[in-house]
């Protein structure tokens, strides 16, 4: 059953909420357990890892939540072409993953979420980072309407992004999405898959 929520900009006091949502959200994440492979520090440890990055979308990317009764319950997070440089704060989310598991550990995830890079759209396009929704209130339609939020807002150009996770690929595929292609995830890793999708206005 569908959710009444109301989809909108999200803003800089929304952060904690944010990484909380995408903390709980990806806990069952191939990725996630992959890259943080203790279940019982996992949502404290993604949502350390992923809170510099959050604070640095609400800076110079687009973010959008659901809210329902004023609580955020969804989110999501694009990388817009040509937005300008990333700030320069700390903490690092590189070096927060260094603290979590290790240098030489965080090196090798890093790299090899880097070896999906050739799979990108080659024209300019928007990056979906994070999309994610409180496990209770998923597949009731809020994570489709955050994404066509942003297709909407950045229609001129396509879009594209990564997913570990394969319940995923026909979520993204309803929403017009193709596959560019995968690249296993270091030994042992899960397989990442980049689908893009043209603008809407063609």
């Amino acid at each position: 059953m569908p959710v009444d929520a109301l989809v909108g900009p999200a803003t800089a006091a929304d952060s904690p909420a944010i990484r909380t949502v995408l903390a709980r959200a990806y806990r069952t994440n191939p990725l996630m357990a992959w890259a943080l492979p203790d279940e019982d520090t996992r949502e404290d440890a993604c949502a350390a890892w992923l809170g510099p990055s959050v604070d640095r979308y609400l800076a110079v990317g687009r973010v959008h939540v659901a809210r329902v009764d004023g609580a955020v319950v969804g989110v999501a997070a694009w990388r817009l072409p040509g937005a300008s440089p990333t700030p320069e704060s700390l903490p690092a989310p590189a070096a927060v993953l260094a603290l979590l598991v290790g240098r030489a550990r965080a090196d090798e995830i890093l790299a090899a979420l880097a070896s999906a890079a050739h799979l990108a759209p080659a024209a300019p396009a928007a990056y979906l980072n994070y999309l994610a929704v409180e496990p209770g209130l998923q597949g009731r339609g809020l994570g489709r309407r955050l994404v066509e939020t942003g297709i909407t807002e950045v229609g001129e150009v396509g879009t594209y992004l990564a997913t570990s996770d394969p319940r995923n690929l026909p979520f993204y595929e309803r929403l017009g999405y193709r596959s560019t292609g995968a690249v296993p995830l270091g030994v042992g890793g899960p397989l990442l898959t980049v689908l893009a999708r043209a603008p809407r206005t063609t």
